[in-house]
């Protein structure tokens, strides 16, 4: 078996790294990706099922289990150092409505978060993804826009134009997709998937 994974489907080479956890928890990301602005979007059922996909360091999954403490939510992440300090503050903030994990697995999600990782994440990867949704839900994709200069983020040249994220999650199973217009994420595309 090879030791190399196979990336096909994904801009960035590489994963975002552990290492760089403190970047995801800089306050200066609220000027262009307002957490309460995601939280917002997100439209949690009453007593829904929230699947935070690539999680990182848990930002936002915890943002979404305080605004919404009758809702169940995942926070995912393939990798083992991000899976770890969201278990740590998980404990630390005593949220009860919060499990973490490395796979989408369990009953089928009324949302999925699906911020800033659909760059990273390969063909294979998205598979699970779809399977995780209720018949009923959708999933929110806020990623880096190529198309647009911006000060942050990665290379343009690793992250989709919002019409390639489009095609890519059509030819993935995702049939109905909306764009949406969010003037508060300025460096991003904004679309509503569903299967």
């Amino acid at each position: 078996m090879s030791d190399i994974q196979d990336r096909t489907g994904a801009r960035q080479p590489e994963l975002f790294s552990p290492e760089r956890a403190a970047r995801l928890d800089d306050p200066a990301r609220e000027e262009y990706m307002p957490v309460a602005a995601i939280v917002g979007r997100l439209e949690v059922p009453r007593e829904g099922r929230v699947i935070d996909l690539g999680a990182g360091t848990g930002r936002y999954t915890f943002a979404i289990a305080k605004a919404h403490p009758d809702a169940f939510v995942v926070a995912v992440d393939t990798q083992p150092g991000f899976v770890r300090i969201i278990a740590e503050r998980c404990l630390e903030g005593k949220y009860d409505n919060v499990v973490t994990g490395d796979t989408p697995a369990g009953p089928p999600a009324d949302r999925i978060l699906l911020l800033n990782v659909l760059h990273e994440m390969t063909d294979l990867d998205l598979n699970p993804v779809r399977a995780a949704l209720s018949p009923e839900g959708w999933m929110l994709v806020i990623d880096w826009e190529a198309g647009i200069e911006r000060p942050v983020g990665p290379p343009r040249e690793h992250s989709h134009t919002r019409d390639e994220a489009v095609a890519r999650l059509q030819s993935r199973g995702f049939a109905r997709i909306e764009p949406i217009e969010a003037p508060e994420f300025p460096y991003h595309f904004v679309l509503r998937a569903r299967t």
